[in-house]
């Protein structure tokens, strides 16, 4: 075999794909979990089901969380959605690039031009994406945005398309193995209940992997190339191994993890006569709007009005921002004879975050203010509990809108954009690779130097299309 991905995620289906495209056929995809068929949650289930399944992780029979927690983050929604299309089949579409103020640290420039300005020859890196999503069907916006107050606000894109019955899907990279696209994709396969235990290194170069098969049987998979796909916490997992059989002179723990800091308020307003027309016409579409962050506050914010009962309308109003790298979060593992190591999340957060939460709150009561100056109620300050993430936050999503504004944030990996521990510039090289372990390469969030505001599916699917146009090469 010419080269094995590690996970049929969004990361490793991605690279696949391009590979495939590229005529390189000495590929295969191997994935833990089962193949439950390639629709998305929302448009194979009610919205009720799809919410329940993503608040309620425990009630989805896929879902995983092979570490443990060493100071209360990454629990509750944290974990692996262990399917063929993983979190792809989960996500909601926001498409949104890394901002040029968070590329312009960190990033390798040469990665950070593909991305922004040309590669291959062509169109940048996310623009691709852009032109790959329309392809499959996604309606991006091309509506006006909104203005409440002093506040600007643009439609949000989202690699969207309607289904039927009033469903819809969001893009995922499995879309090129179903509909009648280059058949070279098609050809690539994805094995699924493939367990990847580690990697084989041999003579300090990655050889292959040790899978353990649905049915427990334990089997040597070779290939020249090795690509880690598995999510952060995994391919950290399966790096840390890796690094240790290479000889290499590492600790078994890898620094920088981060999450998005995200936090946010609900609020019903009964009097929507008050309310400007163009405020009821969002509410009515149903469309999501963003203000960009700034290199200041480090967070987009976002803004959905919805139509409630009995003529209300609801306000649902959040900061998404940027956890910062460094060496008090990481990932470790404790070395034993056999594979998997059992692995250990320390995520706490730093002083560095604190100044994007307090920006975040700045950001929200901003909001709540002109709102509430618009229909005319009191514009309290809106009260956050001093310690970040709500313990009851799924209850608080859920709960029905009221006049009283209702705060919640999210814990340390319960965003599951978890990234930051295989950087570009640190453990791999700018083509993807690990500098310690010839023929180890990696994709996804974990190779991000520095993550942004933005959500990381739109950078995930440009990286993941360039490391699978350098192995072709």
């Amino acid at each position: 075999m010419e080269t094995l991905v590690v996970g049929a995620g969004m990361a490793g289906l991605a690279a696949a794909a391009e590979l495939g495209r590229r005529g390189r056929d000495s590929v295969a995809v191997l994935e833990a979990g089962p193949d439950r068929g390639h629709t998305h949650i929302q448009n194979d289930h009610s919205a009720a089901e799809a919410l329940r399944l993503w608040l309620r992780p425990e009630t989805d029979p896929d879902f995983r969380r092979p570490y443990q927690s060493a100071d209360g983050a990454y629990h509750d929604l944290a974990g692996l959605r262990r399917r063929v299309g993983g979190r792809s089949l989960y996500w909601g579409g926001v498409l949104l690039p890394v901002e040029r103020w968070a590329l312009s640290e960190q990033w390798p420039q040469t990665i950070a031009t593909e991305l922004t300005e040309t590669w291959d020859g062509g169109p940048a890196l996310y623009q691709r994406v852009v032109d790959d999503v329309v392809a499959w069907g996604a309606k991006l916006p091309a509506g006006p945005g909104l203005t409440i107050g002093a506040m600007e606000w643009d439609r949000t894109p989202h690699a969207t398309r309607p289904e039927p019955a009033g469903r819809w899907s969001a893009f995922s990279p499995l879309a090129w193995w179903d509909y009648d696209g280059d058949p070279r994709v098609r050809r690539v396969p994805i094995l699924p209940g493939h367990d990847v235990l580690g990697v084989r290194v041999e003579q300090g170069r990655a050889t292959g992997v040790l899978v353990r098969t649905e049915g427990g049987e334990l089997r040597d998979m070779r290939a020249d190339r090795v690509v880690l796909a598995a999510g952060t916490v995994m391919n950290s997992r399966l790096a840390i191994q890796a690094l240790a059989a290479s000889g290499a002179a590492t600790p078994r723990e890898l620094p920088g993890l981060v999450d998005k800091l995200s936090q946010g308020f609900t609020v019903a307003f009964t009097d929507a006569d008050r309310l400007p027309d163009a405020v009821r016409a969002a509410a009515h579409e149903g469309h999501v709007y963003h203000r960009a962050g700034t290199a200041r506050t480090r967070s987009n914010q976002f803004v959905r009005f919805s139509e409630g009962v009995n003529g209300t309308v609801n306000l649902d109003s959040w900061a998404m921002g940027e956890q910062r790298r460094g060496p008090h979060s990481r990932v470790r593992c404790d070395g034993h004879r056999e594979w998997p190591w059992p692995t250990t999340v320390h995520a706490p957060l730093d002083a560095a975050d604190e100044p994007v939460l307090a920006a975040q709150r700045d950001l929200l009561n901003q909001l709540w203010a002109d709102m509430a100056r618009l229909v005319g109620v009191p514009a309290e300050p809106l009260e956050f509990p001093p310690q970040h993430g709500s313990p009851d936050l799924a209850d608080r999503l859920t709960a029905a809108r009221g006049p009283k504004p209702l705060t919640y944030s999210f814990p340390l990996g319960s965003e599951q954009h978890e990234a930051g521990t295989l950087a570009f510039g640190e453990v791999l090289d700018e083509d993807h690779q690990f500098t310690a372990v010839p023929g180890l390469y990696a994709c996804g969030p974990s190779v991000m130097p520095r993550t942004g505001a933005a959500n990381p599916s739109m950078t995930t699917l440009a990286l993941s299309k360039r490391l699978g146009a350098i192995l072709a090469r």
